[in-house]
C-alpha cells in the first residue's frame, strides 16, 4: 500500500506539470508553416477561414479548455484515491504496531514457560537418558537391517531378471546349437587335415628344390578337431622339434598352406596373404634366405586357378627376385 500511495503521488505530480505546461503553451500561435518553415500571414479581415489550412471554420466555437477540464477531472480522481490509500496505510501501520506488541508479549510468555520447564527437563533427562540412548541404538540397528533387507531384495530381483534373460537366451541358443552340431557332424576334419598338410608339405618340398639342405625334417602332420588343432613334425610338436631357421620355414609353409586353400570351392580363405619378414629371426639374419622362401608363393600365383589372389611380403632386400613386383621403400615410418 505504501508503494501504491507513492505511485498515486507521482501521477498527481505529472498531471500538475501537464496542466502547467498547457497554461503556458495555450497562448502560443502558429507563426511559421510546419512544412516549409515560411511565416504564416493571416488574411486581413477574414475570420471565417483557418489561417493555416484555409478551411472554413465551424459555425460553433471549439470547446476551449476541454483539455484542462479533463486534467482537473483526472487530478481530482487521483487525489481521492491517494486519500483512501493514505487512510489504508495508516490503518495497516496501526495494525502492524499492534501485532508487533502482541508478538513481543508472546515471546516473553514463551521465555517464561521455557524457564519454568528447565528444572523439569533436567530431572526427566537424568532419569531417561540411558533408556533413550538404548532406544536410539536399537532404532539405528533396525534401520540398518531394513537397508540390508532392501539391498538383498534388490539383488534377488536382479537375480530373477537375469534368470529370465538367461532362459530366453538359452531358448534362442538351442536351434543355433543344433545347427552348429549338425554342421560339425557333417564336417570332414580328416579331409581338412589332409588339405592343409598337403599345402604345407608342398611348400617345404619347393624350398628344398631351390635349396636341397633347407628342410631336413619329416613331413608335417596336421590334426584338426572340433575344439582345436595341433601340428606335428614327425612325431613331435613343431615348437619342440624345430630350431630358429626351421621355424621360419615352418611358419612360411603355414601361410602357403592356407593360401593354397583359396581355390577350393568349400573353403573360405580370401586369397590374400600379408607377411612381414623381420630382418632378424631368432638371432639369424633373414636377408640371405628371402628369395627362395618367397619363390613358392610366386609360382603358386602364376597358376590359372589363383588369378586374382595376392601376396604382400615385406623384407630386407629381395634383390634378384624374379616374377614379383618389387617396391623399394626409403622412408622410415614410426607409429
Amino acid at each position: 500500500m505504501t508503494r501504491y500511495r507513492g505511485e498515486l503521488a507521482d501521477e498527481i505530480e505529472r498531471l500538475a506539470r501537464a496542466e502547467a505546461a498547457g497554461t503556458v503553451l495555450a497562448d502560443l500561435r502558429i507563426t511559421h508553416c510546419p512544412a516549409c518553415d515560411q511565416p504564416v500571414v493571416p488574411p486581413h479581415g477574414d475570420d471565417t477561414h483557418c489561417q493555416l489550412c484555409h478551411r472554413t471554420l465551424p459555425d460553433e466555437p471549439l470547446l476551449e479548455g476541454l483539455g484542462a477540464t479533463r486534467l482537473r477531472f483526472e487530478s481530482d480522481r487521483l487525489k481521492g484515491e491517494l486519500k483512501e490509500a493514505e487512510t489504508l496505510v495508516d490503518v495497516l501501520e496501526r495494525e502492524a504496531l499492534r501485532l508487533r506488541k502482541e508478538q513481543s508479549k508472546a515471546n516473553e510468555r514463551l521465555r517464561m514457560v521455557e524457564n519454568e520447564l528447565t528444572p523439569a527437563r533436567e530431572a526427566v533427562s537424568a532419569l531417561v537418558s540411558e533408556e533413550l540412548s538404548a532406544i536410539d541404538m536399537a532404532m539405528g540397528e533396525l534401520n540398518e537391517r531394513q537397508r540390508q533387507v532392501a539391498r538383498l531384495k534388490s539383488a534377488l530381483e536382479l537375480g530373477e531378471q537375469l534368470t529370465v534373460q538367461i532362459g530366453e537366451l538359452e531358448r534362442e541358443i538351442v536351434p543355433l546349437q543344433e545347427s552348429v552340431d549338425k554342421t560339425v557332424r557333417a564336417t570332414d576334419f580328416g579331409r581338412a587335415e589332409e588339405r592343409l598338410a598337403d599345402g604345407m608339405n608342398t611348400y617345404l618340398n619347393e624350398i628344398r628344390r631351390f635349396k636341397p639342405q633347407a628342410w631336413r625334417h619329416s613331413q608335417v602332420d596336421v590334426n584338426l578337431s572340433r575344439s582345436g588343432f595341433s601340428v606335428k613334425v614327425g612325431a613331435r610338436r613343431w615348437s619342440a622339434a624345430l630350431g630358429g631357421t626351421d621355424t621360419l620355414y615352418f611358419l612360411m609353409s603355414y601361410h602357403f598352406g592356407l593360401l593354397a586353400l583359396s581355390d577350393k570351392a568349400d573353403c573360405h580363405y580370401p586369397g590374400l596373404s600379408i607377411i612381414d619378414l623381420p630382418g632378424d629371426f631368432l638371432g639369424e639374419s633373414v636377408e640371405d634366405k628371402e628369395n627362395f622362401i618367397v619363390q613358392p608363393f610366386i609360382d603358386l600365383l602364376t597358376t590359372e586357378t589363383f588369378k586374382g589372389a595376392q601376396v604382400i611380403i615385406t623384407g630386407a632386400s629381395f634383390l634378384g627376385l624374379e616374377g614379383a613386383c618389387r617396391v623399394p621403400l626409403h622412408e622410415v615410418f614410426v607409429g
